[in-house]
């Protein structure tokens, strides 16, 4: 029989995000109550900015979704689904579900509060190819010559990990003031929007999906 060198390769991938069209005012940051559950709440930097967004209510899956454009062709998509709602969102959003979402966007004054955040997540690749129909990768067959010079090797676990920072500027982080936030009432016309509890975000561009996370606790964001 022939023995192979099991060669284990971390795949890490940090997505690149552009600038804001239309970036928030640092200013206007300021801590304020996120319901983590109803039960648990933290304090997080809560960006905020009154203009015209894409934005839709969809009622199928109980949800609210705001789109706000990167410089260049992405699209960064924020859903805030009705409380206790959330597993109905996440179960019904899909590439389907996306398109329809750009299809049916109006333009809409809002008086947007969203947080500050950072999340990260890794996947064990060995696991979800397979189901994919990704087999010969992990077996004796597969052909891995442009990633090593060494003969007899098997990849026996692959890693992805994904990164996004969202603040004021769309990429880089900043400390938080320490003041409290009052929301104050929206122009004539404007609607409030407010991201204080667990949302859902997708970062979308003329190909595809780029990113896909939830966040539950903008501190300790996860997919």
């Amino acid at each position: 029989p022939r023995f192979y060198r099991r060669l284990r390769i971390p795949v890490s991938v940090h997505l690149p995000l552009a600038k804001w069209e239309t970036r928030f005012d640092p200013q206007s940051t300021l801590k304020q109550d996120f319901h983590v559950t109803p039960e648990t709440v933290v304090q997080v930097p809560m960006m905020k900015r009154e203009d015209e967004y894409d934005y839709l209510l969809d009622r199928r899956l109980s949800c609210r979704v705001v789109g706000l454009p990167y410089q260049g062709n992405a699209t960064a998509l924020f859903i805030l689904p009705s409380e206790g709602r959330m597993h109905k969102a996440e179960a019904g959003l899909d590439q389907e579900t996306l398109t329809k979402w750009f299809k049916k966007f109006t333009k809409r004054k809002l008086q947007l509060y969203l947080p500050k955040f950072s999340i990260e997540g890794s996947y064990q690749l060995e696991k979800i190819l397979p189901k994919l129909g990704i087999r010969d990768l992990f077996t004796s067959h597969a052909d891995l010559g442009g990633l090593t010079n060494h003969s007899n090797i098997q990849v026996s676990e692959m890693v992805h990990k994904a990164v996004v920072e969202v603040d004021e500027s769309g990429t880089q982080a900043a400390a938080a003031t320490g003041m409290v936030l009052g929301f104050r009432s929206a122009r004539m016309g404007a609607q409030v929007v407010v991201f204080n509890r667990p949302f859902l975000m997708a970062i979308v561009n003329p190909e595809g999906v780029l990113f896909l996370g939830k966040v539950a606790r903008p501190a300790e964001g996860h997919f």
